[in-house]
């Protein structure tokens, strides 16, 4: 009967944390989930290998009862599974001590998960036949995990981009250098041009997160913060001193100088 027929099993969810770094690189990692298993001593059934056997007087062996109700709109029909026997169309006089009858225990199982690189916070990947196991010799569900990806100290993520606030000093910025920065790919450098402002930002292209199933990689953008040292020296003093005299009385300040600050605190 209908009721006897295969069916697959039900789709399992689980979560799984990891850095931004696994994310940029891809990760094959392990994790442990409980999930439902057949039953071994049974091999899902249920009941004993030995166990005695009749057919259910309910549903005749089918699987499934059908009533018939007589309606104003005519006669209606119904077909279900069988309450007695659950579907099967046999009853034993046994039950499995093990699952108490039910073909199924919960077990912890290891599986080795691979996460490709560019995965996204919140995407889900789906493990095939990891779920539940099916019903009647049906195949088993599948496992999907939800990536979290835990937030970093100094990169922030958008999409497949990638921010990060680089400390130059005065100087730097005044006269411009080349720069050094640790990437989630190694180091790399850039020029910070002469005069830069603070709150100025960079881009450094294919240097974001690499694009999920798609060529090429994000960019990486780099929002430059001049540092005011706290204390100086006399020789110090005395050479910003002159700098600031020789500009004259008032060091001019070009408009959207203190909005750009603002933006970058």
């Amino acid at each position: 009967g209908g009721g006897n027929r295969p069916r697959q099993g039900a789709d399992l969810r689980t979560s799984l944390s990891i850095d931004l770094q696994d994310a940029y690189d891809g990760v094959e990692t392990k994790m442990t989930i409980t999930r439902p298993e057949a039953c071994p001593d049974c091999d899902g059934s249920g009941h004993p290998p030995d166990a005695d056997v009749e057919t259910c007087p309910e549903c005749n062996g089918q699987g499934q009862t059908t009533t018939v109700q007589q309606t104003p709109f005519g006669r209606m029909q119904q077909t279900q599974t069988c309450r007695r026997c659950g579907g099967e169309g046999e009853l034993y006089d046994e039950t499995c001590s093990t699952c108490r009858g039910e073909g199924i225990v919960e077990e912890e199982a290891t599986l080795s998960v691979d996460v490709p690189p560019g995965i996204r916070d919140g995407q889900t990947l789906r493990m095939e036949r990891e779920g539940a196991p099916g019903e009647n010799g049906g195949p088993k569900g599948d496992l999907l995990i939800e990536i979290s990806i835990d937030p970093h100290d100094e990169f922030e993520r958008d999409g497949d981009d990638l921010h990060y606030q680089h400390a130059v000093s005065f100087p730097q910025a005044v006269f411009g250098d080349t720069v050094t920065i640790e990437t989630l790919d190694g180091t790399v450098e850039f020029d910070v041009p002469e005069g830069t402002q603070s709150g100025e930002r960079f881009r450094l292209k294919g240097k974001g997160m690499p694009r999920l199933r798609r060529r090429g990689d994000g960019d990486l953008y780099v929002t430059v913060q001049i540092v005011t040292p706290q204390e100086m020296n006399a020789e110090q003093k005395e050479a910003l001193k002159a700098f600031a005299e020789a500009g004259g009385d008032e060091v001019e300040v070009k408009e959207g100088f203190f909005e750009k600050i603002k933006n970058s605190l």
